[in-house]
């Protein structure tokens, strides 16, 4: 008598593995696509972060060097503190404004002392908020 090998448990251990594996492989590649995304938009914040952050120093420099009334985006005005006398031997502040993709650096400097000393009164950098950001669509609440 001919011995019968039977190949229906076997097939059928042989198609489950060939899905589980297929099903690895998508997951696999759509998750190596979002971290690419991702990866991308974060590139491009760091960048336009770092840009600002130079011009800011760009900015500091040219108070330093007493040329920043030249600069665009900077105003002068009146150093005071929270009484209200004037806080600098100068009495003068310079801010600086500077807008890029959403993003907004605020910098307040005073005037420089004779040692060539910057104070950095005010130095932040956040991101601009916008009411129809897509984010907000998220949760409605109850």
């Amino acid at each position: 008598m001919a011995h019968k090998t039977r190949l229906g448990p076997i097939a059928v251990f042989l198609t489950i593995v060939a899905m589980v594996i297929t099903t690895l492989a998508l997951l696999t590649v759509a998750t190596s696509n979002a971290d690419r995304v991702m990866a991308g938009r974060f590139a491009n914040i760091t960048q336009t972060r770092y840009e600002l952050e130079a011009d800011g120093e760009k900015f500091i420099a040219a108070v330093a060097a007493g040329n920043a009334e030249g600069m665009e985006g900077v105003t002068a005005g009146s150093l005071t503190d929270a009484e209200g006398s004037d806080a600098a031997a100068g009495g003068t502040v310079y801010s600086y404004v500077a807008e890029k993709d959403g993003y907004r650096l605020e910098v307040e400097a005073g005037m420089p002392d004779a040692a060539g000393n910057v104070e950095i009164r005010k130095w932040k950098l956040n991101r601009i908020w916008n009411s129809s950001d897509p984010i907000d669509d998220i949760w409605q609440g109850f």
